[in-house]
């Protein structure tokens, strides 16, 4: 039986994070996570992405007909058109449960009456926060907005009313297909619909109490962006409005995954280059992951996988970090970034021997 390489514990300074408990040589994979909770293509990028294995048409010359999109596609009565780079790749997501599900759900969010809101008019008026963000932004009063939508959205006629005038900017739109696919994962699961691949090395029954153990960010978030409160609001009675009777019954879930989202989410990425972002996804393993400026492990996308390598050799005993950020970056424009995305001061070890002395003069 082979040992386990890496172990998940408690640390004061991050949550929980992993450790290497044997030697470990550099480019060994340490950790895979097969496939994301949840996730999101955005619209602009929808028949360039293969909706299976996420390939860029833009990054390949597979298609040689028009090389910016892929020409296989799934078109179901019932769902949302998908394009894929392979007939295998087709045959792999059809065969599937969780793919026509989701497939189907956004065609259901697309029918949603949608009036654009433009940026300038995010923080006017809107009946599900009438009087815009609180002054001062405190747990109490998130739990408070939140009490005022469940009232709104227990009862049919009013939710209703709300959401045939309801203003979506298209960035809200697609938080609610990400929550929308995070839900059909844990209706999935709870009725077995499918096995959903989990990590040997990081052992689960039930991916959805992985989540919950994931840290919420709710309160930095809404402190840092009052106007995303609004917005995730919008997003709750807009899935309470439009997803069928029986997903209906997990869109509770919806503010437990919003609340995780920013922080622990990573970008969907056209390749090794990573000039563009395709979208994004929750990777629920992976986010045992702490941050350093200086990383021992390198993350790569495989598909749908998230497969995390060691970038040189590690001792036993060691953190195992991997970097939210473009370490080329200047002391300050990182910290600054892990600040305004992650919420917190990074204090590793390369940043401590790069911090301004004090006391020194300028």
């Amino acid at each position: 039986m082979t040992r386990p390489l890496i172990d998940l514990r408690t640390t004061p300074h991050g949550g929980r994070s992993l450790f290497a408990i044997q030697p470990i040589a550099r480019g060994t994979v340490i950790f895979a996570c097969e496939v994301p909770f949840g996730h999101v293509i955005y619209k602009d990028y929808r028949r360039e992405v293969c909706a299976q294995c996420f390939a860029y048409a833009a990054s390949t010359s597979r298609n040689i007909g028009d090389p910016r999109t892929w020409s296989i596609r799934s078109c179901r009565a019932t769902a949302e058109t998908v394009w894929f780079c392979t007939d295998e790749c087709k045959v792999i997501w059809e065969s599937g449960v969780i793919g026509p599900l989701i497939a189907d759900v956004n065609a259901l969010l697309g029918k949603g009456k949608i009036a654009t809101r433009s940026k300038s008019a995010r923080d006017g008026y809107d009946p599900i926060l009438p009087n815009g963000p609180p002054a001062q932004i405190t747990q109490d009063c998130i739990d408070q907005a939140w009490v005022d939508v469940e009232d709104l959205v227990s009862s049919r006629a009013r939710l209703s009313s709300y959401c045939s005038t309801m203003n979506l900017e298209d960035m809200e739109l697609e938080i609610s297909r990400l929550v929308a696919s995070a839900i059909v994962q844990r209706y999935v699961f709870d009725h077995r619909l499918a096995n959903l691949a989990v990590s040997s090395i990081i052992p689960t029954s039930d991916p959805w109490a992985e989540v919950l153990d994931l840290q919420s960010s709710e309160l930095s978030n809404v402190s840092l962006r009052p106007y995303i409160l609004a917005a995730h609001l919008r997003v709750y009675a807009f899935l309470c409005h439009s997803l069928p009777k029986h997903l209906r019954l997990y869109v509770p879930t919806a503010r437990n995954i919003l609340a995780r989202d920013t922080g622990n989410a990573f970008g969907i990425w056209d390749g090794d280059s990573r000039d563009e972002m395709l979208g994004w996804g929750l990777w629920v393993g992976a986010s045992y992951f702490n941050h350093s400026c200086c990383p021992n492990v390198e993350k790569t996308r495989v598909g749908r996988a998230m497969h995390f390598t060691t970038s040189r050799s590690v001792e036993i005993g060691e953190e195992l970090c991997i970097s939210y950020i473009d370490t080329n970056q200047s002391i300050t424009q990182r910290k600054q970034d892990l600040e305004n995305s992650w919420f917190f001061t990074c204090q590793c070890q390369r940043c401590q021997s790069e911090e301004p002395d004090e006391a020194s003069p300028h």
